[in-house]
């Protein structure tokens, strides 16, 4: 199973994009499964990689109409990622001192049961690409589900905003952004990093961005070339373990949390919220959760119909 490459129209690229971005603006969710749903992962690693290569052979003419037409797909996307990256954090994050609906006892099981049912509903599409499954496909799943569940396990949470910490963060929340079911957001919420870029997003405070998007440009030049190889040779290994990768997710998005806060999102495994039981509360849960699995289901019908 392969994605065309056929020409996509700037609006419908620019709506992917804010879909891409709103989901790296959530803790737990990645830009990358969003990609993947909707059909463009693929084409999105080429796109980069074909960026990549022209900077490193220093702009050669005869690769420049593949990198315009490289560059007619990411800027739209970009774009949009950036637009809707800027509203979602600042409707669902916020300041300190007025948290967004993300970080309210009131409203984020809510949120997190959205986004928990989209990622459920849409771990079969990277599994598609397994034509016939083996062990080694189940075991990769397996694999990926580990990293995701070791990862949230580390505290490596810091208050620091040294510059090493938004370069480090930098590299590696964009690798995330990139791969389904590893987000970037909680990426840079485990280092402690998190409200600080969302503030100096909102607040125009360039210095600390400046530092995050050169880590991202690392992480670009070394995180990009080796999945594009990955799925050019390996397609089936590699979707088998981004599917793990993304149940593995479901560990962050789970809707009831210890806190909501931003410093701790703990699955509350144990159903607290069940002891002082709200029909109302419970029932608005599972309807959000429902909601997530609409939204994946009409994406997919979205990519169908822009294909035709």
């Amino acid at each position: 199973m392969s994605e065309k490459n056929e020409p996509r129209s700037w609006p419908a690229t620019f709506g992917f994009g804010l879909l891409m971005g709103a989901a790296d603006a959530v803790p737990g969710v990645s830009g990358g499964t969003i990609a993947l749903i909707i059909g463009i992962y693929q084409k999105l690693i080429s796109s980069i990689t074909t960026c990549l290569d022209f900077a490193k052979d220093m702009f050669p003419s005869h690769s420049r109409s593949e990198f315009y037409s490289t560059l007619n797909f990411l800027f739209p996307l970009g774009c949009g990622m950036l637009c809707s990256y800027y509203v979602v954090t600042k409707i669902l994050v916020g300041p300190d001192d007025s948290p967004g609906l993300l970080r309210q006892d009131s409203t984020g099981p809510y949120i997190f049961s959205f986004f928990f049912g989209l990622v459920l509903f849409s771990i079969r599409e990277p599994w598609r690409y397994v034509a016939t499954p083996e062990l080694k496909h189940y075991l990769l799943a397996v694999a990926g589900v580990l990293v995701v569940f070791i990862y949230t396990s580390i505290n490596l949470e810091s208050d620091s905003d040294s510059k090493i910490m938004l370069i480090v963060g930098g590299m590696l929340s964009l690798t995330a952004m990139l791969l389904p079911g590893v987000s970037g957001a909680l990426v840079l919420l485990t280092l402690g990093q998190y409200n600080s870029v969302a503030g100096s997003f909102h607040g125009g405070d360039l210095e600390p961005l400046m530092y995050l998007i050169l880590g991202g440009i690392i992480g670009l030049f070394t995180f990009i070339p080796f999945m594009n190889y990955m799925i050019s040779e390996y397609i089936d290994n590699t979707m088998a373990m981004l599917a793990g990768l993304m149940c593995g997710s479901l560990i962050t998005l789970w809707p009831w949390k210890e806190a909501y806060g931003g410093a701790g999102l703990s699955p509350n495994l144990y159903l607290q919220v069940l002891e002082d039981f709200k029909f109302a509360s419970i029932f608005l849960t599972f309807l959000f959760f429902g909601g997530g699995i609409v939204a994946s289901y009409g994406l997919k019908q979205l990519e169908d119909q822009d294909r035709s």
